[in-house]
Order: C-alpha cells, then structure tokens, then sequence
C-alpha cells in the first residue's frame, strides 16, 4: 500500500513539473518571443526526459509491470506514459495561453477605465470654468447697471459654487442636490429677465436615494439661455422639464428661437462637452435628441440607469 501511494505521488510530480516548467520557463522564454524552433526543441527535450524518468521509477525502483497487451499492443504502458506527458505538456500550453488572454483582458478594461476616468476628469474641468464664465458675465451686466438684484445673484453664486466646490468632484452626487444646482442657476440667470414667468422649471422629485453624475443638464440649460434672447425677445420663453423614475430619468429643455436672427455668441464647447460626458458617464444608457424649427430649439434626453 505505501509503495502504491509513493509511487502515486512521484508519478503525479513528473506531471506537475512538466507542466510547470512549461508555462514559467519554456513558455515566457522561447513561445511568447516568437522563438518557435528553440520552444519546440526544449518542449521535446523536457517530454524525453521526463518520459525517461518516469520509465525509470518504473523498471528500477519499483520493478516492472506485468506485461499488459490490449489489442495486440506489446508496448501500452510505454505508450500511455508518452500520451500522458504530452497531454499534460499541450494542457500547459492552452492553461497559459488562456491566463495570458484573460489577464491581457483585464488589463485591457483597466487601461479603458484608467484613461476614461482622466477624460472624465479634464471635461469635468472644463465644465466648471465655462459655467463660471457665463455667470460672471451676468453678474457684470447687474452690477454695471448697479441692479439692486446683485446682491441676491451673489448669493445664488455662493451656494452654486458651494456645490461645484464640495459636491460636483465626485463621479455620482444625489440627485435631489443636482437639482437645487439647476435650480439655484436658473434663479440667477432669471434674476437679469424683466418677465421671469417666461422660465418655467417642473420637476418631478427623485428618490432620496438615487445617484446621478454631476453637472449632466447645465449645458443644455446655459445654451438655452444663451440662444434665447429670453431677456430682448418678447416672445421668448424657456421651458425645462425633470421627470425620476426608479430606473430612467427624464429630461427636456426648449427655449424659443427669436425671430430676428441674431449673431452667433462665441463659445461653443458646452453641447460638446456635454455629449462627451455622457457616453462616459452613461455608455449606451443615454439617448440625446436635439432638433430646431424655426421659433424652438429643443433638447430631449433619456437616461436608463
């Protein structure tokens, strides 16, 4: 019986070391550098030693086998040996093949994730001088008309920087305080319009608990202020929309389009950023829709979370 377990044993270790020679020595050193004639030399090499050891252990340590002969086969025990050790040397080969493609994956998707969350990073930047640029044009046009509203603005600007300082650095923030950002600029910019009933803003709470990415609706927001001429146009009107559900959020922005054409304002990179920011934060989860008529522009987005 201890002869049978040792023999067991020794005769599993020939395997294990064939197969572990192959994948940390054989394997990195001539395969994967392309060095194909010298991997199929020392694979064969490592096949007629091993296979001459275990011969060995057979015939001078723990004495013959009976002569075992299967379809008039005289040499079966030599022949199962030679199979074993060559399955267990090709087996080496497709478990380190395998391990190399799955570890090549993983850090495939981490080299994604590393240079995403930097993109990420730099449009999340971007975002935060551009919404400031817009705003303290605004605040020069009240303060240069010595506007008693200045005041209030500088207060709104307060608690929105509040927000973009302490809040707005995460990948995810609550939804409810994403809202009382949108909100807190839409107050400031109303603040400059004769007629603030011209900007309506209807939302349907979300739940306490859900999560969104910060600053995703701002740009869409700002362009409507922007292109309105909310504050010349008399017929101008922008209308906002925010609809929570447990997994979609909903939102729509339209603003009028003045009749008289005005001149382009310079700028540009919010829609852009914003669509960037989206197939970052919400890759295939997100549906944008912008179309323009003659008198509305408006912005459709659908987000499945």
């Amino acid at each position: 019986m201890k002869i049978a377990v040792l023999k067991a044993v020794l005769n599993g270790s020939l395997f294990i070391l064939v197969f572990y020679v192959n994948i940390l020595v054989l394997i990195p050193h001539f395969f994967l550098k392309k060095r194909y004639f010298l991997y199929g030399l020392s694979g064969i090499g490592l096949i007629t030693v091993f296979i001459s050891l275990r011969i060995v252990f057979r015939d001078y340590i723990f004495g013959a086998p009976a002569v075992i002969e299967v379809s008039a086969r005289p040499h079966q025990s030599e022949f199962l040996i030679v199979t074993s050790f060559i399955f267990v040397f090709v087996l080496s080969i497709f478990y380190q093949l395998a391990k190399n493609h799955f570890e090549a994956a993983e850090l495939n998707k981490e080299i994604i994730r590393q240079r995403d969350e930097a993109e990420f990073r730099m449009l999340k930047a971007q975002v935060n001088p551009h919404f400031l640029f817009n705003t303290l044009n605004n605040l020069y046009s009240l303060a240069f008309t010595q506007s008693e509203k200045t005041a209030d603005a500088i207060m709104s600007l307060s608690e929105i920087m509040r927000y973009l300082i302490y809040e707005a650095g995460a990948r995810e923030v609550p939804a409810d305080k994403e809202i009382r950002f949108l909100t807190n600029y839409v107050e400031l910019e109303k603040l400059r319009i004769e007629d603030p009933s011209k900007v309506t803003v209807t939302v349907n709470q979300p739940l306490t608990s859900m999560m969104i990415a910060p600053l995703i609706f701002i740009a869409f927001v700002e362009n409507a202020f922007k292109h309105s001429c909310i504050d010349t146009d008399p017929e101008g009107f922008i209308q906002i929309f925010l609809t929570f559900r447990d997994d979609e959020i909903h939102f729509t922005c339209e603003n009028s389009i003045p009749r008289v054409p005005v001149p382009k304002k310079a700028g540009g990179i919010g829609l852009v950023n914003a669509r960037a920011r989206l197939d970052l934060m919400y890759p295939g989860k997100a549906e944008l829709a912008i179309k323009s008529t003659s008198l509305i522009y408006s912005v459709n987005l659908n987000i499945s979370l």
